[in-house]
């Protein structure tokens, strides 16, 4: 596997699963605290171009639910909301993924999509390094197509770009 910090790897696995691999110069602790923590997560989850994570809300556990709402300077917003499956700190985090695409219909309170993706990222140490695998089995062949389409793993890098400043900054 090419080592190389900036790229994130994409590999697709059957119809429904894409599989995103990618170096982080850091120690899973922290990388796991910033995928985990609002705080860190605001500094540098970004959104669509620009969106800034808003609303960053979550109850880290497994059954736990999490909100987090993207905004721009107009006020729109956009966002994912779901439920964590699994909270193994600081190795693994897995969640359901619903996307909110109109505000004016989203209700935190109604019943979760029962086709919504499945996300899990696993943290593995390599020496001063830290490997996310990041898996996502989507609802189906389609909506994996669409997303892979969509250029997914062009925003990841995005949003790694600026983790990475970020683990600079606060590097235990």
């Amino acid at each position: 596997m090419n080592s190389n910090q900036n790229e994130v790897k994409m590999e697709r696995r059957g119809e429904t699963e894409v599989v995103f691999t990618r170096y982080f110069a850091a120690p899973r602790e922290l990388v796991f605290d910033c995928h985990t923590k609002p705080e860190l997560m605001r500094q540098w989850l970004i959104g669509p171009e620009g969106m800034v994570l808003d609303t960053c809300e979550q109850d880290l556990k497994v059954g736990g639910k999490y909100l987090y709402l993207y905004a721009d300077q107009a006020g729109n917003k956009s966002g994912v909301y779901g439920t964590f499956r699994e909270v193994i700190a600081p190795e693994k985090l897995a969640n359901t993924e619903n996307y909110i695409m109109d505000m004016s219909t989203f209700d935190p309170n109604a019943p979760e999509d029962p086709n919504a993706t499945f996300e899990s990222r696993t943290f593995t140490s390599e020496g001063n390094r830290t490997l996310m695998t990041h898996l996502c089995r989507y609802a189906s062949a389609e909506v994996c197509k669409m997303m892979v389409e969509s250029g997914a793993a062009d925003g990841m890098a995005e949003c790694y770009k600026e983790l990475d400043k970020l683990l600079l900054e606060v590097k235990r």
